[in-house]
């Protein structure tokens, strides 16, 4: 509490500045009424001073004391001379269309990949579908590549299971949602990345430190909110989009979308996902398979109807069915001798996912800020996994629901959301001899208020309350706010409390890839006996947007600390023969520091370049120790370029190059091994470079080629003891870096 005091009081003398300001907003008129006008340009009247209009209309432009008459004007609008007396309101202009006939004109524009929210609250990038297709972008998992924000890395040497981190910590203590709905959490986070396909994405917001408390608790380094392909076309979109892909391992997926739209108010939106490996590889000659095999079919279907009256609906369900299977193989490949059944290891894990999802909403015809919606989701989902010789077998049946009411108190600068949410959670799971069964039941509710005095300050200041059927009540306090004292510059600070209750047997999987042994220090009877984990998250950013050759680019610096009051900390680290699972007090910190470059040096180039700093401690038999498998230092470079025929500029030739650098990360204790099963504290720093390129050859048809870890680098003997898997010492878990080498790949898109 005394860091969110401190924060408050730290920002209270921002709200000072900011006056000699015009602000407003404009609008084009046509036949379906005003809709905002980015773009236009704002111009005190013989004056050099002036501005656009953003994204969605809205200007900011200082006060000029030489004249009160401020001109705005946009080409194939009638320009509007407003007079300006003060500073005090906001000005709505409306711009008509001119009616004068003029020759054919072609306006061509270019829209960033990596969209950065200038007018957002929170620190949000919105990911777009060309930034998607800067690489393969299989799945979720693979999303991720060109980020700065975000570590992608395997868990292990055999499952070929990718996890994610945000702000230094493990994927678990970031919400993802799919269109604001409640998706990967529970027993599915270890695997849930995988089902969502990337040709399904139409963009994704990548939120840093605590989210909106409208979307519940859990929230604690960032969101990640997945806005899949629409019903409805947008644009010039076609119904039918088919993607092929194929690579050096010999992974095949095919992705088909296809929309109908009945009318414009009902539309729905097939997919369909199949992708498969059924060929077994063991490079580095370990008896392992480098990746397993697997076969993963993946159908979702989504209805939207738009009504006239102000209702809208949204319904549609999931199935994916994902079978793996891993460990050692038939044979040696080098020498095609078979190995004898207490050398080998069997790594086996089947799937089944089913959710149904719902949104309904009505907006008030005669007030368009005033709205009411209901969410609901509902999914069952189990897991059955072979670890060698130990069994996994897990259950979750989840109900989910969520009622928002916006409106506003006298005008529009004062906003606010509120509502109620009910989330039932039930848990079955069995391992080895152990069984665990849990049902948690969370009422909650919650109340948002938006502050939007002017474009240069804006805030919202959330608090909701739930109830946990075993940990009793839970108080979620959370603040953002946005400051931008002249245009270039914006500053954005948020803070927040996030709860959740951690899942250590799926989570924690990859400890399960070898002869490491279960131990829970309880200190209750309810599930595995661990306490709910508990974190604040405290953050600030600054964001310097400007010219460079008449081409927009910005810089940013952001400082993001997580505090855990109690957290579960997997111990790896005191024997190398267990993984332990401990309740602690104040036993995690991290502290992430990031800066961004994103600029245009040509025309036909987009290059970003991002630093970031992580300190993350783990209270581990009292000591602060690094957490494992996290580096301190990474960089990221990732440069587009982008050519197009002379004589036909729908013709598109795109390069995307991104080589990332990552310093030593710290692995878990071996010291206790003997020699020859030991490894080192620390694993080298390391540099992967991933290239595609891609060839439009009209809006219809796109063929594509690239390779991942074109350098070939590996991280050598990935696993202790592979030839005895029954060994005490056998462990696959330490896993630093790529298992894999360099990987080929190629596909075709067509949208028909």
């Amino acid at each position: 509490m005394k860091y969110l005091i401190f924060m408050c009081l730290l920002f209270i003398p921002l709200l000072t500045f900011g006056q000699g300001f015009v602000t407003g907003k404009v609008y084009e008129a046509n036949e379906k009424g005003e809709n905002p006008l980015p773009g236009a340009n704002i111009l005190w009247l013989d004056t050099q001073t002036g501005t656009t209009s953003g994204q969605d209309g809205n200007f900011r432009v200082p006060f000029s004391p030489e004249t009160n008459k401020l001109v705005i004007s946009y080409v194939g609008y009638e320009a509007d001379t407003i007079i300006v007396l003060s500073t005090d309101q906001l000005i709505k202009v409306v711009l008509i269309p001119t009616s004068t006939e003029t020759e054919k004109v072609t306006v061509t524009g270019e829209k960033p990949s990596m969209v950065a929210d200038y007018f957002g609250i929170e620190n949000t990038s919105i990911l777009t579908k060309k930034e998607l297709f800067k690489a393969a972008c299989c799945n979720l998992s693979e999303s991720f590549e060109t980020s700065a924000a975000i570590d992608v890395s395997f868990t292990d040497a055999v499952t070929g299971t990718k996890q994610i981190e945000m702000l230094g910590l493990s994927g678990i203590y970031t919400q993802t949602t799919m269109e604001n709905l409640p998706f990967i959490r529970g027993l599915i986070s270890s695997v849930g990345l995988t089902f969502v396909p990337g040709s399904w994405i139409n963009s994704i917001n990548l939120s840093k430190g605590v989210g909106s408390v409208v979307n519940g608790y859990e929230s604690i380094t960032g969101q990640i909110d997945v806005a899949l392909v629409k019903p409805h076309a947008e644009n010039e979109e076609k119904p039918l989009f088919m993607n092929v892909y194929g690579d050096y391992d010999q992974r095949l997926e095919g992705n088909l979308n296809y929309r109908v739209e009945f009318s414009e108010k009902l539309a729905v939106v097939n997919l369909f996902h199949w992708s498969n490996r059924s060929h077994e590889s063991d490079l580095n000659y370990d008896g392992f398979m480098d990746m397993p095999t697997f076969n993963n079919v993946n159908l979702l279907q989504r209805w939207q109807y738009q009504s006239e009256n102000g209702w809208s609906s949204q319904l549609g369900f999931q199935y994916v069915g994902d079978q793996k299977r891993g460990g050692t193989t038939t044979h040696d490949i080098s020498t095609g001798v078979y190995f004898h059944p207490d050398q080998s290891y069997r790594y086996e894990n089947d799937n089944r996912f089913f959710n149904i999802f719902a949104k309904t909403g009505y907006v008030f015809p005669d007030a368009p800020n005033k709205s009411f919606g209901f969410q609901i989701t509902l999914n069952n989902y189990q897991n059955d996994s072979k670890y060698g010789l130990r069994n996994y077998s897990g259950l979750q049946k989840n109900f989910y629901f969520n009622f928002i009411y916006q409106s506003y108190f006298e005008e529009n600068i004062h906003k606010f959301k509120a509502g109620t949410s009910f989330n039932l959670d039930d848990f079955k799971e069995d391992f080895s001899l152990l069984n665990y069964r849990r049902v948690e039941k969370v009422p909650g509710a919650f109340f948002e208020y938006t502050y939007t005095p002017n474009t240069e300050f804006s805030m919202i200041a959330g608090l909701r309350g739930d109830y946990h059927s075993f940990y009793g009540a839970m108080i979620t306090p959370r603040l953002h706010f946005r400051y931008a004292p002249v245009e270039e510059w914006v500053f954005r600070g948020e803070a927040g409390r996030g709860y959740r209750t951690a899942n250590i047997l799926t989570e924690n999987s990859s400890s399960f890839i070898s002869s490491r042994t279960l131990d829970i220090v309880k200190v209750n009877n309810f599930g595995y006996g661990l306490d709910q984990e508990v974190a604040w998250n405290f953050g600030a950013s600054a964001t310097y947007y400007f010219l460079f050759g008449f081409r927009d680019a910005s810089i940013s610096l952001d400082y993001y600390h997580t505090w855990f009051e109690k957290v579960v900390i997997p111990n790896a680290d005191t024997d190398p023969q267990k993984i332990q699972f401990k309740s602690v007090d104040n036993g995690t910190y991290s502290n992430s520091v990031q800066a961004e470059l994103n600029i245009k040096p040509l025309e036909m180039a987009d290059l970003r370049l991002a630093y970031r700093f992580l300190d993350v401690k783990q209270s581990i038999d009292g000591q602060w120790l690094q957490r494992p498998f996290t580096s301190k230092h990474r960089a990221l470079i990732n440069l587009a370029i982008r050519a197009y025929r002379s004589d036909d500029m729908e013709r598109e030739f795109l390069i995307d190059l991104t080589t990332q650098w990552f310093g030593e990360k710290r692995i878990p204790s071996t010291f206790q091994n003997p020699v020859e099963y030991r490894r080192d504290d620390h694993s080298p720093s390391f540099i992967l470079v991933n290239a595609q390129s891609t060839y439009t050859f009209s809006p219809q048809l796109s063929l594509y080629i690239g390779g991942e870890n074109l350098l070939d680098f590996k991280q050598g003997n990935p696993i202790i003891s592979p030839l005895s898997p029954s060994d005490k010492y056998f462990d696959a878990s330490l896993i630093w870096g790529p298992v894999n080498g360099r990987m080929i790949y190629a596909g075709v898109r067509t949208s028909l």
